[in-house]
């Protein structure tokens, strides 16, 4: 009886143009959550780095990449991720690091591998270094930077491709934070509040929230007059009233009282 061996997986090193010498190594995600600190370092380690088992592992590294970039508060689209992760076939992930700064909105991919020597054509569409072993895991037409160089124009960004230091490739990417918009000030009343009321508004301030009877008391005034008070600073969008009745100042009232004292 003849026994027969399944065949063992292929290591990526077995690409062309990698030398199987220095087979690759697992991809690393380094995400610097402060800029003074050592960064968090994950080894992606859920697939083998075999030919068999690349797709599946490629996809994996883009998706983490990402989601660890979105925590940060970074607005990288997913797309980008998986272009620059795909183009690390090239150097078949020999010193694959993705690192993550400025709050997720800053990406650099790095490899070891053989470089870009004619960086300014790569970006261009339909320049490609991509050969037949290759072109089993990536489209292999020349597009994953021009795709990349698009998307991260549409939201401002910029894209940069130098070389490693030795060997390999270093790009970078990057998109301006979200611009944050202030909130438009309250329209605050064009008039002038009578000193009592204005008084009154500073006690919802004080003892929010707060009823006529206190009010009264503290105002030396009978409780209709400061009920009448509280129910025109309300009017006014100066106070609003809670379940129990009692009024509590509001973000006009307190932009109110910053304006005139």
């Amino acid at each position: 009886m003849t026994i027969e061996r399944s065949p063992l997986p292929r290591p990526v090193a077995a690409l062309p143009r990698q030398d199987p010498s220095t087979p690759g190594e697992l991809p690393r995600i380094a995400v610097y959550a402060d800029p003074h600190s050592p960064p968090n370092v994950v080894t992606v380690t859920d697939h083998p780095l075999t030919e068999e088992s690349l797709p599946q592992l490629m996809e994996t590294v883009a998706v983490r990449a990402h989601g660890l970039a979105r925590e940060q508060g970074g607005r990288l689209p997913l797309v980008v991720f998986r272009e620059l992760v795909g183009n690390l076939v090239h150097a078949a992930f020999t010193g694959a690091i993705i690192t993550i700064l400025d709050s997720g909105n800053t990406v650099r991919v790095t490899d070891r591998g053989p470089g870009i020597p004619d960086k300014d054509a790569a970006l261009r569409p339909g320049f490609t270094s991509a050969d037949a072993s290759a072109k089993r895991f990536i489209r292999g037409v020349g597009s994953g930077f021009s795709v990349v160089k698009e998307t991260l124009a549409n939201l401002g960004g910029t894209l940069e491709i130098d070389d490693n230091l030795g060997t390999g490739t270093v790009i970078t990417v990057h998109v301006p934070p979200e611009a944050i918009v202030p909130l438009a000030r309250a329209p605050l009343p064009s008039y002038n509040l009578p000193e009592r009321q204005l008084k009154t508004l500073l006690l919802t301030v004080e003892l929010a929230p707060v009823g006529p009877t206190r009010v009264a008391q503290e105002l030396g005034v009978s409780t209709s007059t400061a009920y009448r008070d509280l129910v025109s600073l309300e009017g006014a969008g100066l106070v609003a009233s809670g379940e129990s009745g009692h009024r509590s100042v509001t973000d006009e009232g307190l932009a109110y009282l910053n304006t005139v004292l």
